[in-house]
């Protein structure tokens, strides 16, 4: 049988009450601010999620009775032994819950539990129920959430990375030599060469030393004395960019700024939103060459 994904992660502060079945009805919830939706839209597709790989045929209502049970036991620390399946689910579920007491909602210990509009949200999906929301709009309500929740937390955490490389730009545009692209790509031409340019399908041989605005090196085929291959269109947007303007045999200084670099991604040593340099020397257009593995870690440098 497919394997369910269970990802509720809550902060256990009371116990579930499944003892009585009457409890157990799809009912409209109250959902007053952002937490409450998402604390209902967590149970709710979740539930939604279970019904579909599980809950069907006549004994329906009784396979959900058996899962809530379960649940209340596994929240308690009690293991049920020679469950059957559904039981054996929610036991399972009610422990992961049990474990994540101090996480907070979905693990995010700013957002606050509420077990009540979980555990209807949970009822009404297993009911097949679409009241206050459908599961796919549960699901995806809560993906653009917390991703959108995630973004003001690390710029929040990291939006000084993001000034101090705009203030860098500002600056380094009023250098004599220093080219700024619309896009906001700054670049230098140290050696202008006179073969083809490439196009956003070409693969590409190049030799880079990439550093970060306090010259910290975080990766470079120069110091490993390791040119690489990969096509123009794989990689960070400002290298894309900067690729089609260099004639094979060119070297170029290029100032990337962070939106065409990783964003607010971590990636090594790169932290999120930062600004990035590279020296980059385009050796060759690769035809039917095959290019070389990269590794894990240039694979991540380049954005692949």
């Amino acid at each position: 049988m497919k394997k369910l994904n269970i990802f509720i992660a809550v902060a256990i502060v009371a116990a579930f009450t499944f003892t009585s079945c009457d409890k157990n009805k799809a009912k409209l919830p109250t959902l007053k601010t952002q937490i409450d939706s998402l604390n209902y839209a967590l149970g709710l597709a979740n539930g939604a999620g279970i019904k579909d790989y599980y809950i069907k045929g006549d004994s329906a209502n009784q396979k959900i009775a058996s899962l809530l049970d379960g649940m209340k036991e596994g929240m308690k620390g009690e293991v049920i032994k020679e469950n059957a399946e559904l039981a054996d689910l929610g036991t399972k579920i009610g422990s992961s819950l049990k474990e994540q007491t101090k996480s907070g909602l979905m693990g995010d210990s700013s957002l606050k539990v509420d077990i009540k509009l979980i555990k209807q949200g949970l009822v009404n999906g297993l009911k097949g129920s679409k009241i206050q929301m459908a599961p796919q709009d549960a699901q995806e309500y809560l993906q653009k959430t917390m991703q959108a929740l995630q973004a003001r937390k690390m710029e929040s955490q990291f939006g000084p990375n993001k000034i101090a490389g705009e203030k860098f730009l500002t600056e380094n545009a009023k250098k004599p030599g220093v080219i700024t692209t619309s896009s906001g790509l700054q670049y230098e031409i140290i050696k202008k060469g006179t073969g083809l340019l490439p196009s956003d399908t070409s693969k590409v041989k190049v030799n880079y030393h990439g550093t970060l605005m306090d010259g910290t090196v975080f990766d470079s085929s120069v110091e490993r004395k390791d040119p690489v291959v990969f096509p123009v269109n794989q990689v960070i947007k400002g290298w894309t960019e900067a690729l089609k303007l260099m004639p094979v045999g060119s070297k170029f200084k290029l100032y990337i700024p962070q939106q065409l670099a990783y964003g607010g991604a971590a990636q090594g040593k790169i932290q999120p939103f930062s600004m990035l340099i590279f020296e980059v020397e385009l050796l060759s257009i690769e035809k039917s060459v095959p290019a070389p593995k990269m590794s894990v870690e240039q694979m991540q440098q380049h954005g692949r």
